[in-house]
């Protein structure tokens, strides 16, 4: 049996086994920061599933700390029962509970609070676009009071840990970073001075919550900015820490200034804070706990058993499977709903005031009423399509005891999977077709290469049910030139087709800018013509820096609010300019391939459409409606 599932103390605390639900923001609250049964239902479900300790995300200590519209409150007493309402609800499914209390500092936002953001120096979030004020000493002492009074409120609602956010370009790391703290009395200067006011603040929790509920910390390992904190005084801040009653230490990475290590998309490495976490136990006495794309089960595993770091703080990868710690304790690697770390369902969506989805789990933030329930009546169901919208429908058909039959026009199952996962670092898209795959094998769900173009071809298999998934494809614009040899669809370079070296890419959206990645990663000069005032749009937040910075590095021209007049063999004509290029990319639309559904409307009785077939968007949508319509056959 692995180290994995051994127990380890925190503090007073014996947790069951090394899996703690990292404190990620969910946006399930209600508004104002209200425990509601939505919420509930989330957690629940993973206490339900073996996860050892459940951190439910940053709890607001204060009104204008707040960072979301929907994320949990503690800075008053009347919030108390709701939140004993959850914390018995996570110990009645088998788990424990940790409130991670935090104030957003001058990462908070006055369109939501409706108060001017405070900080230890007036210096503006980029990410937010906020005006926050300097706080007075005055202010200072006073918020060491709110947070412990924040605490004993944590304590008194039944959470058995108490995990002080010193993290992530939050108030009390604010006051931590070089980079926002640039006072001159005894709060900043000098990393004593800088670590002053946290440490006061985690002296005085600690106190509050004594011999009975354990007090740990969260620290960013790295900020990953130029003049940011750095692991060096981190490890100080850290035996500081413990000093002043810290537990525990658990290592994250980044602030909103650097938000791409904060909530790590694709491009950041797998495991990539666990050369701090080990370095950190040579150095300290307390349990330490590493978070930081752990999305692959012997890396979970090696992670303790070399003893690289006590335990492991999962956040995204419990969104998208909530049985993992069940899956990885009984081996059953092929089963687990990996992360792929699109941030699209999750981070995106919090960043937007809205709740959480997940793009491989259409089940999150729906655990109430999206339940796969057994059919009443069996039925033979035909999928037409086997990209993601219908591998989902297929796998939660069978589940529901259909019998599935999944019929796709290509030798394997996919659709788009392997397009997608082409340009660089978005390889990751295929650990969840390679999920669905192995389900799909598992539950012995038929699959079928034939191109179904007619009524005809489709009755022959006799369904009582029909969905169909096939996809749309790429479009190209009534431009002149259009039609010449030279210019060709974004999907045929993706699929292998040689491009040329001087390349213009008509279209500068998701796709025009990740074929662009591709062909400057291979050494072409590649300019994107965009007919809208800027390119990347639908870019997420946590992607959008890199995507910039690498197209930057990669010498890729960008020429926005374009209007095409022309293409030659030589060149793009546009109004104003001529673009060179011996050959022309298009990347500016798809179109749904539905051009016989109207016949099938006609035929058969029990028909749905699902994914691009309706409208040409993302993997999440089609992870939604494939679930959804096996959901009600």
């Amino acid at each position: 049996m692995t180290n994995l599932f051994n127990p380890i103390k925190i503090g007073p605390l014996t947790i069951k086994n090394r899996f703690m639900m990292a404190p990620m923001e969910n946006g399930l609250a209600g508004e104002g920061g209200v425990v509601n049964d939505r919420i509930i239902r989330f957690f629940e479900e993973r206490a339900r599933n073996e996860v050892g300790i459940i951190i439910t995300g940053s709890v607001g200590v204060s009104p204008e700390g707040r960072g979301l519209p929907t994320q949990l409150s503690i800075y008053d007493d009347r919030f108390i029962p709701g939140l004993k309402k959850l914390t018995n609800a996570i110990h009645n499914a088998g788990s424990l509970a940790g409130a991670q209390i935090y104030h957003a500092g001058r990462q908070a936002s006055e369109a939501i609070t409706g108060i001017q953001p405070i900080a230890p120096s007036a210096i503006p979030c980029a990410v937010v676009g906020n005006d926050p004020r300097a706080m007075t000493v005055e202010e200072i002492l006073e918020m060491k009071k709110t947070f412990v009074q924040a605490a004993r409120r944590t304590v008194e609602a039944g959470f058995d840990m108490v995990e002080v956010h010193l993290a992530h370009g939050y108030l009390l790391h604010s006051f931590l970073s070089p980079h926002s703290n640039k006072r001159t009395d005894e709060y900043g200067g000098s990393l004593e001075n800088r670590m002053r006011f946290p440490i006061e603040v985690l002296r005085e929790i600690a106190e509050v919550c004594g011999n009975h509920t354990a007090v740990t910390i969260r620290i960013s390992a790295d900020e990953y900015l130029d003049d940011g904190l750095k692991f060096n005084e981190v490890i100080t801040i850290c035996q500081e820490a413990i000093k002043a009653g810290a537990q525990a230490i658990s290592l994250t990475a980044g602030s909103y200034d650097a938000v791409e290590y904060t909530i790590q998309p694709m491009f950041i490495d797998q495991g990539f804070l666990v050369p701090f976490s080990k370095k950190l136990k040579e150095l300290v006495d307390v349990p330490v706990i590493v978070a930081g794309r752990l999305n692959d089960a012997k890396l979970m595993e090696r992670i303790i058993e070399q003893d690289e770091a006590d335990m492991l703080a999962i956040g995204r990868g419990l969104i998208s499977d909530e049985e993992l710690v069940v899956k990885m304790h009984e081996q059953r690697y092929d089963d687990i709903r990996y992360c792929v770390a699109c941030n699209q369902g999750c981070i995106d969506n919090v960043f937007q005031g809205k709740g959480i989805t997940c793009l491989v789990n259409a089940r999150a933030g729906f655990e109430a009423e999206r339940q796969i329930e057994e059919a009443i009546t069996k039925k033979k169901v035909v999928i037409v399509g086997a990209g993601p919208a219908g591998m989902e429908a297929a796998r939660v058909s069978r589940l529901r005891g259909h019998t599935v039959t999944l019929i796709d026009k290509e030798e394997s199952v996919g659709g788009k999977f392997n397009i997608l996962a082409t340009p660089p670092e978005k390889d990751t898209f295929l650990l969840y077709k390679d999920y669905l795959h192995n389900q799909l094998t598992k539950l012995g769900v038929q699959i079928i290469k034939e191109n179904i173009k007619t009524v005809f071809d489709l009755k022959k298999y006799q369904p009582d049910s029909v969905i169909i998934a096939t996809g749309a494809n790429q479009t190209t614009p009534s431009i002149k030139g259009a039609d010449l040899n030279h210019v060709i669809l974004a999907e045929d370079i993706l699929n292998g087709i040689e491009s040329g070296n001087t390349v213009a890419i008509i279209g500068g959206g998701l796709v025009g800018t990740e074929t662009a990645k591709f062909l400057a990663n291979a050494g072409k000069h590649v300019t994107i013509i965009e007919m809208a005032d800027s390119i990347g749009r639908g870019v997420g937040p946590t992607f959008a820096g890199h995507l910039f910075a690498y197209l930057e590095e990669h010498n890729v021209n960008q020429i926005v609010n374009a209007k095409i007049v022309e293409i030659t063999p030589e060149k793009v004509i546009l109004e104003n300019q001529e673009v060179v290029a011996d050959q022309v990319i298009i990347a500016a639309g798809y179109a749904p391939n539905n051009s016989f559904i109207g016949e099938l409307n006609q035929e058969f009785k029990n028909i749905q459409t699902i994914g691009d077939v309706n409208q040409a968007r993302r993997i999440i949508d089609a992870t939604e409606e494939g679930f959804l319509a096996a959901s009600q056959i």
